[in-house]
């Protein structure tokens, strides 16, 4: 798995900014938006790690995604929205178009912690 999660290329006069990631495998969906903000295709994948910026998943590389689309982590009523920004074969890196809240990633850190030590 590469490290090329959530990069981008930077805008003139912006800084690049580098978080803390956290390897972790969660289920996940990918939620495509349709006409008038319903969800229009969900598709299943792996969640590899995150940071507040961005997460790299492990998803099938031949379906086609919008640049654009909605991630869901199974367990968190959250929906967050994210950037292509990656993809290389089953790695797809994008970036959160918010940055998490550090107490999300914690939770879910604290979760799959928890459930990894029963």
């Amino acid at each position: 798995m590469s490290m090329l999660m959530h990069v981008a290329d930077a805008k003139p006069g912006q800084l690049t900014t580098t978080y803390k990631h956290y390897y972790i495998e969660r289920p996940c969906r990918i939620l495509i938006i349709g006409q008038h903000l319903k969800a229009k295709t969900k598709y299943n994948c792996l969640l590899r790690h995150i940071s507040i910026g961005g997460a790299m998943l492990d998803f099938n590389p031949v379906i086609e995604l919008p640049k654009n689309f909605f991630l869901e982590v199974v367990g968190f009523p959250e929906e967050t929205g994210c950037t292509q920004v990656h993809r290389r074969g089953t790695e797809l890196g994008v970036r959160f178009n918010v940055p998490l809240a550090p107490e999300f990633v914690s939770r879910l850190i604290r979760q799959a912690f928890s459930s990894a030590a029963l």
